[in-house]
C-alpha cells in the first residue's frame, strides 16, 4: 500500500475510482437501453395475446383469433404472428410457421406450474408469461403466453433479429465510450503523476 503514499500515489487514486466509477456507470447505461429495447419488442405481442385470449374466453374459438392468410415465415420476417395451442401445447391455430409447420415452443411452457420459474403476469384475461425461445434451428423470438379460462393457451411471438442487432450496436457504442474514457482517464492520471513530481 505504499505506492498510495508516494507522491505519485494520489493521481492513482484518482485513476482507480474514476475507472470504477466510469466501469458502473457504462454499466449501467448499457444494462437500462439492453432492457427498454426487449421490453419494448414485447408490447405488439402483449396486446395481441390478450386480446385473442379475452375473444376466446368471450366464446370465440381459435380460427376466430387467428388470420390464416398469408402465413408469416417467422424465420425471416419481422412481423408478429399469433398461435392458439391447447394444453398439451399441440398448435390449433397459427398465423406463423417455421419451416413448414405451425412454430412449437417447448412443450413445458405451456403449463403454466413453469411459469413460477420464469415470471407470471397478472392481467385481466388471466395469467400470462413472457419469454424468450430459440428454436432448433435458430431462430429467435419474443413469445407472450396467455392461459384462456378452458386450458388453451394463446402465443404471440416476434422475430427479434432487429432488436438484438440493436443492443450489440449499442453494447459496441458503449464499450467505445469506457475504453475512451478509460484512456483518458489513464492520460490524466499520468499528467498529474509528473506534475506532482516536479
Amino acid at each position: 500500500m505504499n505506492i498510495f503514499k508516494s507522491p505519485g500515489g494520489q493521481p492513482l487514486i484518482w485513476f482507480l475510482y474514476g475507472g470504477l466509477i466510469t466501469t458502473a456507470l457504462c454499466g449501467v447505461i448499457y444494462v437500462c437501453v439492453q432492457q427498454s429495447f426487449r421490453q419494448n419488442l414485447n408490447d405488439p405481442q402483449i396486446q395481441m395475446a390478450e386480446d385473442a385470449a379475452r375473444a376466446l374466453d368471450n366464446g370465440g374459438v381459435p380460427a376466430d383469433v387467428v388470420p390464416r392468410a398469408p402465413l408469416i415465415d417467422i424465420a425471416e420476417s419481422l412481423t408478429p404472428w399469433i398461435g392458439v395451442y391447447d394444453s398439451a401445447g399441440v398448435p390449433l391455430e397459427a398465423s406463423g410457421e417455421l419451416e413448414g409447420a405451425p412454430p412449437q415452443p417447448p412443450k413445458s411452457l405451456f403449463d403454466p406450474a413453469t411459469w413460477r420459474d420464469i415470471k407470471i403476469y397478472g392481467t385481466s384475461v388471466g395469467q400470462e408469461t413472457r419469454v424468450t425461445w430459440q428454436s432448433p434451428s435458430g431462430v429467435r423470438q419474443a413469445l407472450i403466453l396467455v392461459q384462456t379460462s378452458d386450458g388453451k393457451v394463446v402465443v404471440a411471438g416476434r422475430n427479434m433479429r432487429e432488436i438484438e442487432g440493436r443492443i450489440e450496436d449499442v453494447g459496441a457504442k458503449v464499450f467505445f465510450a469506457w475504453v475512451v474514457t478509460i484512456g483518458a482517464l489513464f492520460v490524466l492520471s499520468l499528467f498529474f503523476w509528473f506534475v506532482r513530481r516536479g
